[in-house]
């Protein structure tokens, strides 16, 4: 996935509170819990000249939104450098705001290797652990493209990570991204053995374009089910979260781009699923956010939802 957000990514300008986030990210004895998602990612449209990411732009754009979730992607130089820096400058700031703060991790299949701990991904999870530790706006992880790495991402290698990272930090969350389509052969065994925590649903497979939005609610309620014939068959008690990621930026095989009106129809058509017990809530996808149109279209969407709950 970061293969062609590289391009778009650098030609883009890039006590209460916290007993809020507290209460968003509990643990209980079957595993991390987290309340329903109204996400962002990537600091697309906020970034400093360096690359990085301009926080106070960040934070703005995000309460403009209404989002209450952020996935900072964590890569490597020259396109997103410093992110793992980044992320720990966010922390505090994320605590006062009383939103959670999620490491959004790029996989092997996704060179050069994120900074600065590379593929090492036990030493991430505790190094985000002890962040988590001292920042209770910080939720977990989620780790890109699952599907295509889980000769190294098993189900026995994730449990490794988070027994390591919640040694430290026991609420501590596992996300992992994988498309529709894609699920049945990669992470059946994850879900069985309760090895990952949730999945975030990018919306693009099989139509491959920005603008058909009607196979949207199909998929989310096919791969509800999928989960929970999964939880069942492996005898797991907890319910695993899918969280629906929209794209507001161009994939590389679609012949179109999205628009805001495509963002807001699928995030509405997201958060109605969830509303009905579908879906876990929904995430934007590279949303630019120096674009007043897309943030306009992404505040719409939440404060419709809200108003509905």
């Amino acid at each position: 996935m970061r293969r062609w957000i590289r391009t778009m990514g650098l030609v883009a300008s890039c006590g209460g509170a916290i007993a809020a986030a507290v209460a968003l990210t509990a643990c209980r004895k079957e595993g991390p819990r987290f309340g329903e998602v109204r996400g962002d990612y990537a600091c697309i449209g906020v970034r400093t000249p360096e690359g990085r990411t301009d926080i106070p732009k960040l934070m703005a754009a995000l309460k403009d939104m209404g989002a209450r979730d952020y996935f900072h992607l964590v890569w490597a130089k020259p396109s997103y450098p410093e992110s793992w820096e980044d992320l720990k400058l966010l922390a505090p700031e994320f605590d006062k705001a009383g939103l959670r703060l999620w490491m959004y991790i790029t996989p092997p299949s996704e060179p050069p290797a994120p900074e600065p701990f590379g593929l090492d991904y036990v030493r991430w999870a505790k190094e985000l652990a002890a962040l988590a530790r001292a920042h209770p706006s910080v939720a977990g992880l989620c780790i890109d493209d699952f599907n295509g790495n889980v000769d190294l991402l098993t189900p026995a290698y994730c449990r490794e990570m988070m027994t390591a990272a919640r040694a430290a930090a026991p609420r501590l969350a596992l996300l992992v991204t994988n498309y529709f389509g894609y699920y049945e052969d990669t992470m059946a065994e994850h879900v069985r053995q309760g090895a990952i925590d949730g999945v975030v649903f990018p919306y693009f497979y099989p139509q491959k374009n920005h603008m058909d939005t009607t196979l949207l609610r199909p998929q989310i309620e096919a791969y509800r089910r999928w989960l929970d014939e999964q939880t069942r068959r492996g005898g797991q008690k907890k319910r695993v979260p899918l969280v629906v990621m929209i794209y507001a930026l161009k994939h590389s095989q679609s012949p179109d781009v999205p628009t805001p009106d495509f963002v807001r129809r699928c995030l509405e058509i997201g958060l109605e699923a969830s509303r009905e017990g579908w879906a876990d809530g929904v995430t934007t996808y590279g949303l630019p956010k120096d674009d007043p149109a897309f943030i306009r279209a992404v505040a719409a969407a939440y404060k419709k939802d809200q108003a509905l709950r």
